[in-house]
């Protein structure tokens, strides 16, 4: 972090900024706009959003004169305003269609649609890509990765999130020579069946019900480990991973007791009274007689199986650090690997045929994440695409939803670029194959 900033402290001085476009405006992107505005070598130039008045609120609070700040409703008003450096506010989402001067785009409305639509029009104009949106990431991340190959920019999801945040852990311990055994976070509650009406009481100024819901019925949990296993390629130990219900004194010896196998992703449930619900951690092993002594004198036990957490991830406040790794070094932070994760959609009740699924966060399905092989051996449908779907049969409370139980009236872009997705898994799974057997 200190070259980080020693760098853009000089590039500062030379008024060689990193112009951002920030998509978006809700409790995520308004902490973004205020942080970008006071990292030196940054300036969040363009806020594409719904809310007008929240995202002109961001920059005021960030320290932005009105005056410098223009709202355009056309792709000539924002050529205008931009010609003079003016800080610029728009709900037309079609102005990122002709972006000028712009560094990297940063997407941040966790809508599945939207993001895709974002990240295809950045990518196709050789802009980087950075996004929030954990939701689109982990149904279409590795066909919208594919388009960023082909235009040799970056895409990726956002430090300060815990996929990110926990593989930065894993790469430091990795280099400390340790194995993973497990990485994953940490929760307070989940409830499978809680919808957006539920939530209301936890539901804070500026934050999204539907967000809160998916939260709250894991299913956030899901796509987030999701987006970590396919940037890792640690698996899923099992169909909604573990859970275990425990502290960090107990987390290594409980998660020992039932996992499988060694590489997964999971997550811990936190103790009534013993708040550890914002933590991420990573269990490593490494079998040495001088490191277990060593180790055991700087207080980290007696191995071979040791934890590394950290209490916090600090979401938006760190999330320029992905703005410059992009833009400076050409690197994603959380690299696109290998789909071996995916999160399926669950009926939370009873529904009739010919009802329209709701999606993420809402009233009709929660999500679990299982391994992406499963998930395409058993024909199921990602929850990020059910908000497009509407059912062919009746289904029960709990059962998973398979293609051949709904259909999808209206092509999108969302769709489009699942069926790429699709396509690349089982290429890049065919080549794997034939590696294997010409070993």
């Amino acid at each position: 972090m200190r070259i980080f900033r020693e760098i853009l402290l000089e590039r500062q001085k030379r008024n060689e900024l990193i112009s951002v476009c920030v998509v978006g405006s809700g409790w995520f992107g308004s902490g973004v706009i205020r942080e970008f505005y006071h990292w030196p070598g940054i300036v969040p130039r363009l806020i594409v959003t719904r809310t007008i008045e929240r995202a002109v609120k961001s920059l005021k609070y960030a320290g932005v004169s009105p005056s410098d700040i223009e709202v355009v409703t056309s792709d000539k008003e924002y050529k205008a305003a931009n010609s003079k450096n003016k800080y610029i506010v728009s709900a037309e989402l079609e102005i990122l269609q002709n972006l000028t001067g712009i560094d990297v785009v940063f997407e941040t409305t966790g809508d599945i649609k939207v993001g895709a639509e974002c990240a295809v029009s950045t990518i196709q104009q050789g802009i980087h890509f950075v996004t929030a949106n954990i939701e689109m990431d982990s149904t279409l991340g590795f066909a919208v990765h594919q388009l960023a190959k082909e235009k040799n920019v970056v895409y990726s999801t956002t430090d300060g999130d815990q996929p990110c945040v926990i593989s930065q852990m894993i790469d430091e311990v990795k280099l400390y020579g340790f194995d993973i055994v497990i990485a994953g976070s940490s929760k307070n509650f989940i409830d499978v069946y809680q919808n957006p009406e539920g939530v209301l009481p936890w539901v804070r100024p500026g934050h999204n019900p539907r967000m809160i819901s998916s939260f709250a019925d894991g299913t956030k949990q899901g796509l987030e480990m999701a987006v970590l296993a396919n940037g890792t390629e640690l698996v899923p130990d099992k169909r909604g991973m573990h859970g275990p219900t425990t502290t960090k004194v107990n987390l290594v010896e409980d998660f020992l007791k039932i996992i499988k196998q060694e590489g997964v992703v999971d997550y811990v449930m936190g103790i009534k009274g013993i708040n550890q619900a914002a933590g991420v951690f990573v269990v490593g092993k490494r079998k040495d007689k001088f490191v277990a002594e060593d180790l055991d004198y700087l207080k980290k036990g007696k191995g071979p199986y040791y934890l590394f957490f950290k209490d916090h991830h600090l979401c938006y406040f760190a999330a320029a650090k992905s703005v410059v790794e992009a833009a400076l070094f050409n690197i994603a932070t959380l690299p696109h690997k290998r789909k071996v994760a995916d999160v399926l959609a669950v009926a939370k009740k009873n529904i009739g045929a010919g009802v329209r699924l709701d999606g993420i966060g809402g009233f009709t399905v929660y999500g679990l994440i299982d391994r992406a092989e499963t998930v395409r051996k058993e024909n199921l449908v990602p929850i990020g695409l059910t908000e497009f779907a509407i059912l062919k049969k009746n289904v029960t409370r709990d059962a998973p939803i398979a293609y051949d139980m709904v259909e999808f009236p209206e092509d999108n872009v969302a769709l489009q670029l699942r069926k790429k997705e699709m396509q690349i898994v089982t290429k890049d799974n065919t080549q794997d194959n034939s590696c294997a057997e010409n070993k």
